[in-house]
């Protein structure tokens, strides 16, 4: 973004400033801190959330980015090195007061971007309970993990990619999308194939209740092989496009 709009990087007077000139509006990812397999850096779905939302900011004038989350619910993830995890109501409350926060300097509506599965359900539970309304500012999640997953699989699918070898975590379209974010992290060498079988409700009610080891020994859901950091772009292009339409429907 060519204008400072990003709240991390800008001093609490430019804050105010924007503010009192109706900036009221704020995106925010809510990553995690998870192994993404051999080749990816645990990092991963919090430096793709801001890669993602940084794309949307940009398509909507006049809104501000706020600093992603960089922990989420990941327990199913905790038998795999490197992990933190918060629980479900721990990632609620954190949430609820980081809108809180953002809600006590003016800021009037905020929309949260899970970029990390295990986040999707908690966000819409808090959404509810809230009555979409926190601190007094309108709060707004999106929390369609199928939804999302598939538009990935529309992006893979256009180019001779299998919805089981996209996968949905470290498989060829998380693995594509780092690599146009942040390629410097990403170990291509190992770079392998994940689990490639069914992902339907009975394997996602496995992995939550039993932990990714129950699916996959190297913690991949996919194949990472085939990525492509060109690939990556269209992914989060295409991802955007879809998020800036559902942001539209819900602006003030």
């Amino acid at each position: 973004m060519s204008e400072r709009r990003k709240l991390e990087e800008m001093s609490w007077t430019q804050i105010k400033a924007a503010t009192d000139n109706g900036q009221k509006t704020v995106i925010a990812a809510a990553g995690s801190m998870e192994q993404h397999g051999p080749h990816l850096p645990i990092q991963t779905d919090t430096l793709l959330g801001t890669f993602l939302v940084d794309a949307i900011c940009e398509r909507v004038p006049g809104m501000l980015r706020g600093p992603t989350i960089p922990f989420g619910v990941s327990t199913h993830h905790m038998k795999f090195a490197g992990t933190i995890t918060l629980d479900e109501a721990c990632f609620k409350e954190v949430v609820r007061q980081y809108v809180e926060s953002l809600a006590a300097h003016g800021f009037e509506t905020v929309f949260l971007i899970p970029s990390h599965g295990g986040n999707f359900g908690p966000l819409g539970q808090l959404e509810q309970e809230t009555g979409g309304s926190i601190g007094g500012a309108r709060f707004h999640a999106y929390s369609d993990l199928m939804g999302f997953v598939s538009v990935l699989n529309g992006v893979a699918d256009s180019d001779g990619i299998t919805p089981a070898e996209a996968g949905v975590h470290a498989g060829e379209a998380e693995t594509s999308l780092v690599l146009a974010a942040h390629e410097d992290l990403v170990e291509m060498d190992y770079a392998i194939e994940g689990y490639v079988g069914a992902f339907g409700d009975e394997e996602i009610t496995r992995l939550f209740r039993d932990g990714m080891t129950a699916l996959t020994d190297n913690g991949i859901l996919g194949d990472s092989r085939p990525a492509t950091r060109e690939r990556g772009f269209v992914y989060r292009d295409t991802m955007a496009e879809f998020l800036v339409d559902w942001i539209r429907e819900r602006m003030p």
